[in-house]
């Protein structure tokens, strides 16, 4: 006999799918450009009045991103990363200024930051249409 999953439980493994996709791209350096620190996503978690320990970051972001979405907070956090991908990109600005010979490589993880936004602008757009 065959298992049918309700069309609900296919829309949350769905959505569940494209935070795995958010979570790995925010934390690789590679794809985003800037190292988002456990330290970093536990001020967040503060900021928004949460209180996580200091974990792998991976388990942090995950466990954000489910706490937010069950908490109607979900555009709140992925504000607050784009906050914190801003002042990073604002930082290299300032060092792509002041080391010309760095410019290059800076230019690379701005152009990185700027796609990683998009992507999280997308997320805010999608999480106010839920």
């Amino acid at each position: 006999m065959e298992k049918t999953t309700p069309l609900h439980n296919v829309k949350h493994q769905n959505r569940q799918s494209d935070y795995d996709s958010l979570e790995k791209h925010i934390l690789s350096v590679f794809h985003s450009g800037v190292y988002i620190s456990s330290h970093d996503l536990v001020t967040i978690g503060r900021e928004l009045e949460y209180d996580y320990p200091l974990k792998e970051r991976d388990i942090l972001l995950r466990r954000m991103l489910g706490d937010t979405k069950k908490d109607g907070r979900l555009t709140e956090l992925l504000a607050k990363l784009a906050q914190l991908l801003k002042q990073r990109a604002q930082t290299y600005t300032q060092l792509g200024n002041d080391y010309m010979a760095l410019r290059e490589i800076i230019s690379t993880w701005l152009q990185k930051a700027k796609t990683t936004d998009r992507l999280i602008k997308s997320e805010i757009a999608k999480a106010h249409h839920e």
